[in-house]
């Protein structure tokens, strides 16, 4: 076996056991060029197939004994290049194999083997680098709405080496954004902007460049109306501005979080009738759903899958080939609808989850029952479906919105909708279970609500992973809620600064101890891990209640302190 092949992948006979391969793959994982991958060769070097960390997991599910040879698991026909093939049709080459090819579940492959003419290895292509690198990828980008989507989704696409334009109707917004200044708390979003800005590969603009753009991506907001019916406003008033710079060969990449429907019913017949061009021959359509996590999205973009349904073959492909730019693994759906239904799916599934948990608390209130006891003793040894955990509500601008969306077709709720509205239903009366416990102790203290001053920690609509979006923030709506009906409420965030707090109505001390010593009640309402002080709350010279929204401190200890109560979900101190 050459040397040669030492630092470039794993390299075994196809004899060896597939427990072998896996401990070769584990050690060289640091050493080797291309990790994670298992190369087959005979003695001549002769490529026989392929083993990923994927066939790997696949093994393992199905129970194949790892003492059996490599060779029962491997991939006899990977997706190889001839060595003589010219570096500008590598990507055309290996997309007509992969689409000719049934076994594979995405268009995409990390992996590409370069062999001779007898099939024998000479080198390995990273897919991922390749598209970079080549000059047929789409580069010029103009993302529709520069919020936290569109802001984080433009500054990546740009370091992928596409030249992009942000669109937004916010003047000073815009502004701001050129003189490199993130309106959105992101880690690395930031440097990430001003290195883009500085090698002129991103720019802002309330206006669109002439017939310059190859990709529209539209990610504006679709807010709910009084009525609970999706606003396509801004959706339309995008539409407007693409369908009048439309062209032949044009890519429209819906991003927004829209009712299953919108793209075929709405967006397709308003570009056509206004462009007179075709959806599908003279231009490409596909919806591809955001589904990164605030916190971690310029991570989520790189590496999470991106889910692609597009009007016709030809879409679907054309969406492919941009997305793979951005991520190493595109999955494709069946239909405009399928996709467009995965985003909506996600979040409904995590809202009904939460939405159960939250009912558990609820009804383990009747027996003054810790409930984060209650699901940790269910879920202890148990090999099926865990119970998460439950949470004063479940906010955010997705979670609080998406369950909606689900239950409606673009012209409002549908008739046969139940579980998405339900789960909305609880998770908002769960929302209010702190208020509950809040008159409860009042009543149990014998003093009016109106004489009280309560401190709510953590502001933000989450703590992990750490942001300042306080958009459907649980802490905000209760702030709301008891404003009219206590003394002073102070608030307090390990990330959002007093400044900021102030403009959302919360007062401020100089310091949280401050804050601490002189409210009745302590409500702790997002999960950020600096919210655990119990040090504070054990210098207390008064009664006070501290509500553990988030079961972060520990119930006995704090019971401990003298002149303090205790109280989470489904539980107070008696």
């Amino acid at each position: 076996m050459k040397r040669s092949y030492e630092k470039l992948t794993v390299v075994v006979r196809q004899d060896k056991s597939i427990d072998f391969v896996v401990r070769r793959i584990a050690i060289s994982s640091k050493i080797v060029a291309h990790p994670g991958l298992a190369v087959v060769l005979d003695k001549n070097n002769i490529l026989l197939g392929v083993v990923t960390d994927s066939d790997i997991r696949r093994a393992y599910a199905s129970d194949i004994p790892f003492s059996n040879p490599v060779s029962k698991i491997m991939i006899k026909r990977p997706i190889t290049v001839l060595a003589n093939t010219n570096d500008d049709q590598v990507i055309s080459e290996v997309m007509r194999k992969i689409q000719m090819d049934s076994r594979h579940e995405s268009l995409w492959v990390r992996h590409i083997l370069v062999v001779d003419n007898k099939n024998k290895l000479i080198d390995i292509i990273d897919f991922l680098d390749a598209i970079q690198q080549t000059n047929s990828s789409v580069t010029e980008v103009t993302v529709f709405g520069m919020g936290y989507v569109g802001l984080t989704l433009s500054v990546s696409l740009a370091n992928r080496g596409h030249q992009v334009t942000g669109v937004d109707i916010d003047e000073s917004l815009i502004t701001r954004l050129n003189n490199g200044e993130s309106h959105v708390y992101e880690p690395g979003l930031s440097h990430m902007l001003a290195f883009n800005l500085n090698r002129q590969k991103i720019k802002f603009s309330q206006i669109l460049d002439k017939d310059k753009s190859q990709v529209y991506v539209v990610a504006v907001g679709t807010p709910l109306d009084v009525d609970s019916k999706p606003d396509l406003g801004a959706l339309y008033d995008v539409l407007e501005v693409i369908a009048a710079q439309l062209k032949l060969g044009d890519q429209v990449v819906l991003r927004s979080t829209v009712p299953v429907g919108t793209t075929r019913d709405i967006v397709i017949p308003y570009l056509e009738s206004k462009s007179d061009l075709q959806a599908g021959a003279d231009f490409f359509v596909s919806f591809a759903p955001e589904r990164t996590i605030e916190g971690a999205a310029m991570a989520e973009l790189k590496t999470l899958p991106q889910i692609i349904g597009g009007y016709s073959a030809r879409c679907l492909k054309k969406g492919v080939e941009f997305w793979s730019t951005l991520t190493p693994t595109v999955v494709r759906m069946d239909s405009i609808e399928a996709a467009e239904l995965v985003k909506l799916a996600n979040n409904t599934f995590r809202d009904v989850s939460f939405a159960f948990a939250n009912e558990l608390a609820l009804l383990a209130d009747k027996y003054n029952t810790n409930a984060f006891t209650l699901i940790n003793g269910a879920n202890e040894g148990y090999p099926r479906n865990k119970i998460p955990l439950p949470s004063p509500g479940v906010g955010g601008y997705c979670l609080t919105k998406d369950p909606i969306l689900f239950s409606c077709t673009p012209n409002g709720i549908r008739k046969d909708a139940v579980i998405g509205l339900s789960s909305r239903r609880i998770n908002e009366s769960a929302m209010l279970y702190p208020v509950k416990l809040l008159k409860k102790y009042a009543q149990k203290k014998d003093k009016r609500l109106s004489e009280m001053t309560i401190l709510i920690m953590g502001i933000a609509f989450k703590g992990v992973p750490e942001t300042t979006d306080v958009r459907g923030s649980i802490s905000v709506d209760i702030m709301k809620i008891l404003t009219s009906q206590v003394r002073k409420i102070y608030g307090w965030d390990a990330v959002i600064g007093d400044d900021e707090l102030q403009k959302y109505g919360f007062c401020t001390a100089k310091s949280l101890e401050i804050s601490v010593h002189q409210a009745d009640a302590v409500l702790i309402l997002n999960n950020h891990p600096g919210n655990v002080q119990l040090e504070i709350f054990e210098t207390s010279d008064s009664s006070r209640l501290i509500f553990d929204g988030w079961n972060q401190l520990d119930m006995i200890e704090v019971e401990k302190v003298n002149g303090l109560e205790y109280a989470t979900m489904g539980y107070m101190t008696q």
